[in-house]
């Protein structure tokens, strides 16, 4: 038998009190005179005997009556078995995770949210605990009070204040974390030979991920605590993504919105609410099928701020964390293209090239195109995109446009490299300093010639190809191309023929370490490709155009992205570089009142900053940038503002049904399941599962019992 509250067995010692009443007697005699005494003899011996027999058992009444109180606040038990193997080396370890995920803000059928029935469930495991027990409260923050073992009180206070977070984390992920932490333990001297693991926790399947570390420690036994949902539906913004990459002040533009139903009920006539600079500027309805998206569009053709916070907001019912998505437009200048042709008098050309037609938007691009002969080499500090369209390293010009060419890759600008003819590669050899460029002619064929080769489906899991073929599979009637040298470049190939090789590749240089370099393998002209006239090559030319721009910033970021990157460039203009000079700065994130410092790098030119993910929530953030001048002290500059969302994950609202984790439990003898819809369920499942008897309630009867006899005996006998 083991006792709740063991302090209170002190009271015991107050039987100590009608003990001594009953040895002592504290009555005041006096003496009464009487002729003959011998009648009075005779009762006084029969009383006596009656009168002690009495008291002795009043006193046991009495003894009775304390005993029995002193245990009913004690609260005796009787232990179950994992209450006994808990105590085995000392005071028990037990290990609480509570799943505090976005997920866990539904509501349940018993009308309460998740997380609440959890902290309820937590309270209840507390409860059914000697008051010795050591707890360690997780949280998917996996926050420094995990650190040190908590008291039943301090355990109360901690999950009486868990907030909902937008950060997921897998039962493996959790199991690790606990295992790591024994182990550490064992190394300062606290040994566990065994520790109890409650997972509370709605185990959707797109976070819980395959719960392989299950059962694998045996010192652990892990108890499994579903919070079962009634939900079946849930819509939410699947991505965003612009008709044309270009935000430009006075161009339209469209922006589409791809719904996501993970429900398996259709949605229909959701209103979809679009805000810009918390305006509220247009409205769409969507109908999405079960298990299915939808799309609608948005126009942009009124007038937008240089930097523009946007909000998607909708009503979709019972999941509501995920019902506002947020983004950014951010306009950017034109886009500056320096195209540098051979000399024209030669006719490999014609006047206006195929780059120059795919560049004539003048309302994005500002592109200039010049012969090596007549360039103005100071036109390379002011561009962003520097096509090298068949220039060949025996050019007499060659020579002199190279130390610029470096100098413009050494300032983070992208270049393009379109072969010549002749299959020369040399130039770009010297360019990137690579000796070991070497290129071997092959036949060269005209378009009808049999040795033009079809370019293979491009790759659209690569990030180049993101959000540029919206809705199709990436099966495409694909151009061809001759195969003009066979080369030895290795890069990361964009575009390929059939037989593997590489058409369109990217190249890291030497001198950022970063690909900025794109060359294709023959002249974009009819008689070596059909690419300039295909479909793709539009999109193609502008996403290389796009990703020299460094004003390109996503429209969001999702919750989960660990790292951010932007280019310094980005960050600050070509005065205020040279002012500053080597000056380091400091970038914060601000977000409302709060601010944050993350962990930050520059490499190569790039800002590197990792995201504190359990601090972040979905909203906007302005990044800031902080320096020290010499008589203005210090200073903080507004640079952007960054959106950021909930990761989709959590959106998928699919959970592990009871029988799935059965399944997965099965064979396993150090995990347990605990089946229970609210908190009445779960208390007689830790009864029953605990195998505990409580015999407070009995010691209370008795008590009562010994009084009530007492109250007879003084009555009656």
């Amino acid at each position: 038998m083991s006792f709740v509250y063991p302090q209170f067995l002190w009271g015991l010692l107050a039987l100590a009190i009608p003990i001594i009443i009953h040895l002592f007697n504290f009555r005041r005699t006096r003496k009464i005179y009487f002729s003959n005494n011998q009648f009075l003899k005779n009762v006084k011996e029969t009383t006596t005997s009656k009168l002690r027999v009495k008291h002795l058992l009043i006193l046991l009444a009495r003894l009775a009556f304390i005993a029995f109180l002193v245990l009913t606040f004690a609260q005796p038990y009787l232990p179950g078995e994992n209450d006994e193997d808990a105590g085995q080396s000392g005071d028990p370890l037990v290990y609480l995770y509570l799943d505090n995920s976005l997920s866990m803000s539904s509501e349940l059928a018993s009308g309460v949210r998740g997380v609440d029935q959890g902290v309820s469930f937590v309270d209840e495991i507390a409860a059914y605990y000697p008051r010795n027990t050591r707890y360690k409260l997780l949280t998917n923050g996996f926050g420094n009070f995990s650190r040190v073992p908590k008291s039943s009180d301090e355990l109360a206070d901690l999950v009486s204040n868990v907030s909902l977070t937008g950060v997921a984390r897998s039962v493996d992920e959790v199991l690790q974390k606990i295992e790591s932490d024994v182990q550490v333990a064992a190394l300062q001297g606290d040994e566990i030979d065994r520790a109890d693991v409650y997972l509370i926790s709605d185990f959707q399947k797109s976070t819980s991920g395959e719960m392989s570390a299950l059962g694998e420690d045996t010192t652990l036994q892990v108890n499994l605590v579903p919070i079962q949902s009634s939900y079946t539906r849930n819509l939410f913004v699947d991505s965003v993504y612009l008709a044309n990459p270009f935000m430009m002040a006075e161009q339209t533009n469209e922006l589409a919105v791809v719904m996501r139903n993970e429900g398996s009920e259709a949605v229909e006539d959701l209103i979809v609410r679009l805000l810009i600079n918390d305006q509220q500027v247009a409205n769409a309805s969507v109908s999405v099928d079960a298990f299915s998206t939808g799309t609608i569009t948005f126009p942009l053709n009124f007038p937008l701020k240089q930097q523009n916070r946007c909000q998607l907001v909708f009503e979709d019912y019972p999941v509501t964390f995920d019902n506002e998505f947020y983004f950014t437009l951010n306009l950017g200048n034109k886009i500056n293209i320096l195209e540098i042709t051979p000399d024209l008098a030669g006719n490999r050309l014609n006047s206006t090239t195929n780059v120059a037609k795919v560049y004539a938007n003048e309302g994005i691009f500002n592109f200039r195109s010049f012969s090596i002969n007549n360039l103005d080499y100071s036109l390379l500090e002011n561009t962003d995109l520097l096509v090298l369209n068949e220039i060949e390293g025996n050019n007499q010009n060659a020579s002199v446009l190279l130390p610029y060419i470096r100098e413009f890759l050494e300032d983070e600008g992208n270049m393009v490299f379109i072969l010549p003819s002749s299959g020369d590669i040399s130039f770009l050899g010297e360019i990137t300093r690579n000796t070991a460029l070497m290129a071997q002619r092959q036949p060269v064929s005209d378009s009808s010639g049999a040795n033009t080769v079809t370019l293979a489906n491009p790759d659209l899991a690569n990030p180049f190809f993101e959000n540029m073929f919206e809705g199709q599979a990436g099966n495409f009637d694909m151009p061809f191309a001759v195969p003009l040298v066979a080369h030895n470049m290795s890069g990361n190939s964009l575009l390929s023929y059939k037989t593997g090789d590489p058409y369109l590749l990217s190249l890291r240089t030497p001198y950022t370490n970063s690909d900025q370099i794109f060359v294709f393998s023959t002249p974009l002209r009819q008689e070596f490709t059909s690419l300039y006239r295909h479909a793709i090559f539009v999109p193609v030319m502008y996403r290389l155009a796009s990703i020299s721009k460094s004003l390109d910033v996503p429209l969001y970021y999702p919750m989960d992205e660990s790292t951010l990157t932007l280019e310094t460039s980005r960050l600050l203009d070509s005065a205020s570089r040279e002012a500053t000079g080597g000056q380091r700065f400091l970038y914060k994130l601000r977000h409302n009142e709060q601010e944050l410092i993350p962990l930050q790098r520059v490499v190569n030119g790039r800002l590197l900053m990792d995201i504190p993910q359990n601090v972040v929530e979905a909203g906007f953030y302005d990044l800031v940038r902080t320096e020290e001048a010499a008589n203005t002290g210090n200073s903080a500059i507004e640079l952007l503002s960054l959106s950021f969302n909930n990761t989709e994950a959590e959106s998928l609202v699919e959970q592990y049904t009871v029988d799935d984790l059965s399944q997965r439990i099965e064979g396993k003898s150090n995990v347990s399941l605990y089946e229970a819809e609210d908190v009445e369920d779960f208390t007689a499942l830790m009864q029953s599962k605990n195998d505990q008897v409580a015999l407070w309630k009995y010691a209370l009867l008795l008590a009562l019992l010994s009084l009530l006899i007492e109250i007879l005996l003084i009555r009656f006998l």
